[in-house]
């Protein structure tokens, strides 16, 4: 049917883990700061915000995107964050996923992980 693909964007996982203060995994304000800091220096247009604290710990955040989302979701008990990027923007290389992923890393003082960048294509 189509003879070329066509990139449809980039996709960014990081699994942060042995956060050093592990109050962050659940501290809802801290970590939309850093969801909001990362939309405001990429300009990425927040459309909503979904939020969800569970009981007795953990909580999810959501943000749609006109470029698509970003997700972080926390398990306390494992002193893990997942996070969770995807944008239809075409960037030439990935030094802006690696930034986001410095950035990430820097606010939660975890261990390094290596992250996960994924090109989508049509």
């Amino acid at each position: 049917m189509f003879s070329t693909t066509q990139c449809s964007g980039k996709h960014l996982i990081i699994d942060i883990k042995n956060i050093q203060n592990p109050e962050t995994t659940n501290h809802i304000e801290k970590l939309k700061t850093l969801m909001d800091n990362i939309c405001e220096k990429y300009k990425f247009q927040i459309l909503q915000k979904i939020e969800h604290k569970f009981e007795p710990q953990g909580l999810s955040i959501i943000y749609l995107l006109s470029e698509s989302h970003m997700t972080i979701h926390t398990f306390p008990e494992r002193n893990y964050i997942a996070f969770d990027l995807y944008t239809c923007r075409n960037y030439p290389n990935n030094d802006v996923y690696t930034e986001i992923h410095k950035y990430i890393m820097e606010e939660t003082n975890a261990t390094y992980e290596a992250p996960t960048i994924i090109d989508r294509y049509f």
